[in-house]
């Protein structure tokens, strides 16, 4: 962080080669689009390059990277009407997975941003539930809260396309 911060580019160019696949992953699970989730992306690491100095020797990289791209992508979806696109319908070889799929990303696509969010970033980022609040700047019990009810509502969208969805590690118990 110190080479970057003192303005080398090549600790930019390892940072890129780190974290851009994951950002741009991250950007077009939130924005839907492939080029705004490119441009999103390379704002990002503009935007680490320009507030570099900011950053905390303390602070975690990742998070203050994610939450970067996470208020870019906000500011794009304030500033454009969501439109829904429709879906790649292309089906390949594995049909049933092909079509779970597209069914998991049009239902996530349909959910409000407060749980689209939270199981974007730990569901499929798998970025932890602390580092996944401190992104979004909330609790971890809030967070927690948000990613039970995006499941629950996630699965009800889902209904019969898929028997089960992630489920909360301590709900094997009986109840008498």
């Amino acid at each position: 962080m110190s080479l970057l911060a003192s303005g080398d580019g090549s600790a930019l160019g390892e940072l890129y080669a780190l974290y851009a696949p994951r950002i741009y992953r991250y950007t077009y699970r939130m924005l839907n689009n492939a080029a705004d989730a490119e441009d999103a992306t390379q704002e990002t690491f503009y935007r680490v390059m320009r507030k570099s100095r900011d950053l905390r020797a303390d602070a975690a990289f990742r998070t203050w990277i994610f939450r970067i791209a996470r208020n870019l992508c906000i500011d794009r979806i304030r500033q454009q009407p969501l439109v829904d696109l429709p879906m790649d319908a292309t089906v390949g070889a594995p049909e049933d997975q092909t079509a779970l799929q597209i069914a998991v990303r049009q239902a996530l696509n349909e959910l409000p941003q407060e749980y689209r969010e939270p199981l974007i970033l730990c569901d499929v980022e798998e970025i932890t539930a602390n580092e996944a609040a401190e992104i979004l700047d909330l609790s971890v019990p809030a967070l927690k809260s948000r990613l039970y009810r995006g499941r629950r509502a996630l699965k009800e969208r889902l209904g019969p396309a898929v028997e089960e969805f992630p489920r909360e590690k301590h709900r094997h118990q009986k109840s008498d």
